[in-house]
């Protein structure tokens, strides 16, 4: 069972008409994710019902010599955009993330203002990503 903030949020979503998948993942936090332009946002309902959230987007995979520039990138983008954190993963993966402390009674329209913020600089960061990565 989702904690009380993941239950809002995806009553939330359901409401909007929007589609997600929902569950429980294997160290019992709350996994909302929601797909969009063929990218997963995944946000964490962590904590005491669910009042920490962690939102990630796993942007694109950077070829092991195209890690410096991806880096670099993600550095020039850290100082642009304070909300956001954005960095290379273990895996190679360029990564965006944003972390918040909710409340119960603000937990629905709060998470969903983030997921659009952060889709938001998704979009507007994706040329400069790609073109770290490809070019």
């Amino acid at each position: 069972m989702l904690n009380v903030c993941a239950e809002l949020f995806t009553r939330y979503l359901t409401e909007k008409g929007l589609n997600f998948d929902s569950r429980i993942d294997n160290d019992g936090d709350s996994l909302v994710e929601f797909p969009y332009q063929g990218k997963n946002y995944k946000l964490y309902f962590t904590g005491e019902n669910g009042t920490y959230l962690s939102l990630y987007m796993f942007f694109e995979r950077v070829p092991d010599n195209k890690f410096a520039d991806a880096l670099f990138t993600c550095n020039e983008l850290n100082c642009q955009y304070k909300w956001a954190t954005f960095y290379v993963d273990k895996d190679n993966d360029v990564v965006i993330h944003d972390d918040a402390i909710l409340t119960v009674e603000n937990a629905s329209a709060e998470a969903f203002e983030l997921l659009l913020r952060i889709i938001k600089i998704c979009e507007d960061v994706k040329p400069r990503i790609m073109k770290a990565i490809y070019a």
